[in-house]
């Protein structure tokens, strides 16, 4: 082929590249909406004592890594001179009723959930998953919105008695 015809192709090529991300399915408005900066706390219930229940400062940056994907990165205070930090990926099949998380870097752990209940009270989307670890269910509500987002997972135990495990609540940041 000819020099200056390949360049001519390649040029075409190169032109044409960006046209395919104009064809990538538009995020999922609720999970879009919560992207940005959080601020709040988690509350949980202390794994060695369970009768005491710890607050942290928390901060949390949420982006988009796909259409029904969010990726959250979470920072605690957890008292002078300690800051920790946390990052979960959450993966959305809403047509499917089921959601994967992929928690940690170092030591990675996935799991999967089932979407019992997906409703809305006005701007507000409340989503009810539940998951199984160790033979133990568990029950994620999540709350989003776009000026409010919060989170908590209580365990039920074999009789359907549920207890408190933790909770966030973050409002969103202002610089």
């Amino acid at each position: 082929m000819p020099r200056r015809a390949a360049l001519a192709l390649l040029s075409l090529l190169v032109a044409a590249l960006p046209a395919f991300a104009l064809y990538d399915p538009k995020p999922d408005a609720t999970l879009a909406a919560i992207e940005g900066e959080w601020k709040g706390s988690l509350t949980y219930r202390d794994y060695s004592d369970p009768d005491r229940v710890v607050t942290l400062p928390t901060k949390l940056f949420v982006t988009m890594g796909s259409p029904q994907e969010v990726v959250m990165h979470y920072i605690y205070d957890d008292g002078p001179g300690k800051i920790v930090h946390s990052y979960e990926t959450m993966r959305f099949d809403f047509e499917g009723g089921r959601v994967v998380w992929i928690s940690g870097v170092k030591e990675r752990t996935e799991s999967t959930g089932r979407i019992v209940s997906d409703s809305r009270e006005g701007a507000t989307r409340r989503l009810v998953i539940e998951s199984t670890d160790d033979g133990k269910v568990a029950r994620h509500t999540y709350e989003l919105g776009a000026d409010r987002f919060g989170m908590r997972k209580d365990e039920i135990d074999a009789d359907g008695k549920s207890a408190f495990r933790d909770r966030y609540e973050f409002i969103r940041a202002t610089r």
